[in-house]
């Protein structure tokens, strides 16, 4: 039975972020409510609503969460060469998205701009620095580009190290051998490669 608003529950924020990814976990992202979340976490709907206002508010603080602990993965990365520091770091990256993926549904279930309320600007803000370090490490590997082409760049990393997290997922099912680590390693080296080897952006 759910608690009344006035029961205790020690971190109720807490529980409800929790039981946001349980049910993530288990079903499409746009099925969860936020009653069914309430429930998950043991308290009245109403109690929900004194944390989250509404769900995107809960899930941009999910991936709020989700892109602060990529960011510390990445940031352990201490790679002294730039261009094996961008391939470690891209590495990081679809290893962190394989381990945790209910994270990762939840960081790129939408847009910054296709979420309402408060909770856009705290998914926009985590998310740019999420990308302004993806830049800056760019920015060693083609230290003459133009900051527009270097954004160019990140945003062909990212997509690259994206696509790999999908086309992985996939993998595990096809071929119970794959090696969800050794394949990381392949997609940072080739995403090096590939912006090491980048010939300068024509002009517009």
């Amino acid at each position: 039975m759910a608690r009344t608003v006035g029961q205790h529950h020690g971190d109720l924020r807490r529980a409800l972020l929790g039981a946001a990814l349980a049910l993530v976990g288990e079903v499409a992202v746009d099925a969860v409510t936020l009653r069914e979340v309430a429930r998950r976490a043991g308290v009245s709907a109403s109690a929900c609503y004194h944390h989250f206002p509404d769900r995107d508010t809960l899930f941009a603080e999910v991936a709020r969460e989700g892109f602060a602990a990529l960011a510390a993965v990445q940031a352990a990365v201490r790679s002294r060469r730039p261009a094996q520091r961008l391939a470690d770091m891209t590495a990081a990256y679809v290893r962190f998205a394989l381990a945790h993926h209910t994270h990762y549904r939840v960081m790129f279930r939408a847009s910054p701009d296709d979420v309402r309320g408060g909770g856009a600007e705290v998914l926009r803000e985590t998310a740019r620095a999420t990308f302004d370090t993806l830049v800056g490490v760019i920015a060693t590997v083609r230290p003459t580009a133009s900051r527009r082409r270097q954004m160019e760049l990140a945003l062909l990393a990212w997509a690259h190290a994206h696509g790999a997290v999908d086309v992985a997922r996939w993998a595990h099912g096809l071929d119970p051998r794959f090696d969800g680590d050794a394949f990381a390693a392949q997609v940072g080296r080739t995403v090096a490669t590939m912006v090491v080897a980048a010939v300068p952006a024509m002009r517009r």
